[in-house]
């Protein structure tokens, strides 16, 4: 059975050949071919045209690296699944760094009543995630994000380490965002319905 080919195989084989044996040039190529690509439809699930474009340069990076593994005409396929899936990362934790104690305030009028509900209810799920977190770790971290000092300032205020406090809000963050990735999916809905 003859499989047919796209009109590209003609041209991706050879550089893919070319590639798996460590051609800088064919990598260059491919780059050319599908960097725009790549770029747009990272775009369209990125916050912002950095984060795309940091995107495709970690999915270039990942071709390269991995490039004994691809196989002429499954390239395509092959870095639109490795975009999709680091552009969808990106998308998680710049979700995680936006400041959203504004938002009942100033947008929560923008909102339907069902948003409305969800976004109360994500806010009450995040304050008893908070309270939830060992009692050291908890005080650390609200340290650091509601009363906004830096490490060093609350190293010297609890007279710990400055490695001790940056170990704790990390494992606070890791810990939240374990428990608010079901939520991240619809929150992002909801932010980006209201983008104009």
């Amino acid at each position: 059975m003859q499989v047919v080919l796209s009109p590209d195989a003609e041209i991706l084989d050879p550089l893919v050949a070319s590639l798996r044996e460590g051609s800088e040039k064919a990598f260059r190529q491919l780059f050319g071919i599908y960097d725009n690509r790549l770029l747009r439809y990272a775009s369209k699930i990125c916050l912002t045209v950095e984060d795309a474009e940091e995107v495709v340069q970690d999915t270039f990076i990942s071709l390269w690296n991995l490039r004994q593994e691809i196989k002429g005409a499954d390239i395509t396929g092959w870095l639109i699944r490795v975009c999709r899936n680091k552009a969808i990362n990106s998308l998680r934790k710049g979700i995680m760094k936006i400041d959203f104690s504004g938002i009942p305030e100033i947008q929560t009028n923008l909102l339907s009543p069902q948003e409305q509900l969800y976004y109360a209810e994500l806010d009450r799920l995040l304050q008893e995630l908070i309270q939830a977190l060992p009692s050291e770790r908890r005080k650390i971290f609200l340290l650091s994000r509601e009363d906004n000092l830096t490490h060093r300032e609350i190293a010297e205020l609890l007279d710990i380490s400055e490695g001790t406090v940056k170990k704790q809000v990390s494992l606070a963050l890791r810990d939240l965002r374990g428990k608010l990735v079901p939520y991240l999916e619809m929150l992002t809905l909801v932010m980006l319905s209201h983008i104009k």
